[in-house]
């Protein structure tokens, strides 16, 4: 006969292993969004140099809304280094700041996989054992 408690707590492993599972992927969904971003944002720097001044362009505003500005400077941007704190860089310099914060969040997305692949390991190993001791509780 099996025991019911054992059961139980399996079950309850079962569930904390899932509830982890779905917290630790939409962290993972936030921190590859922050990548995407970061990348862009790299991305459009390595180009400032090619736009002239006096262009136009379509500037975000945030929440999808552009407005169309004039450049003035390609050489200086301004980039969050924290806290609210912002500094003027130079587009080669921020960059270059934005590729350690991108390195920083892919160990992070590594470390997540990992942490995933983990989990995934124990609930393919534990299901299983649920399956069976319910079947062998309503036997």
């Amino acid at each position: 006969m099996v025991d019911k408690k054992e059961l139980q707590r399996k079950y309850l492993q079962l569930q904390i292993l899932r509830q982890q599972m779905t917290a630790m992927l939409e962290e993972k969904a936030v921190v590859e969004e922050r990548i995407n971003e970061l990348s862009s944002t790299i991305d459009s720097l390595k180009k400032l140099h090619s736009i002239k001044t006096s262009e136009e362009m379509w500037s975000s505003l945030g929440s999808g809304s552009f407005v169309r500005a004039e450049i003035k400077d390609t050489e200086k941007v301004v980039i969050g280094i924290g806290a609210g704190i912002f500094a003027k860089k130079s587009a080669g310099d921020a960059a270059e700041t934005l590729e350690g914060r991108l390195k920083e969040l892919n160990t992070v997305n590594d470390e997540i996989m990992a942490e995933l692949n983990k989990i995934n390991i124990q609930l393919l190993a534990l299901e299983p054992e649920v399956e069976k001791l319910a079947g062998q509780q309503s036997a």
